[in-house]
């Protein structure tokens, strides 16, 4: 029988420990979460998270800077 209370209670530490993280260890790329939740519920990925072209990264990082930080330079929390 599944466990179901153990597997949420491993996926919500998961996903509190990578919530918790703070500056350049919360990228907004995170496939080791993924994968630890992958695991945690028994999904098997169709293919492994690759990292776009440096470019379309850099795009991606700046847009995410410019939604947590907004126009004005603060952060939204």
């Amino acid at each position: 029988m599944v466990d179901f209370e153990a597997k949420y209670n491993e996926a919500r530490r998961i996903i509190l420990e990578w919530t918790d993280k703070q500056g350049h260890d919360r990228c907004w790329y995170y496939p080791e979460l993924y994968k630890e939740l992958a695991k945690v519920l028994d999904v098997t990925p169709s293919a492994d998270p690759s990292l776009p072209p440096l470019g379309e990264f850099r795009r991606g990082c700046e847009r995410y800077q410019q939604e947590e930080y907004g126009p004005n330079g603060k952060t939204r929390r």
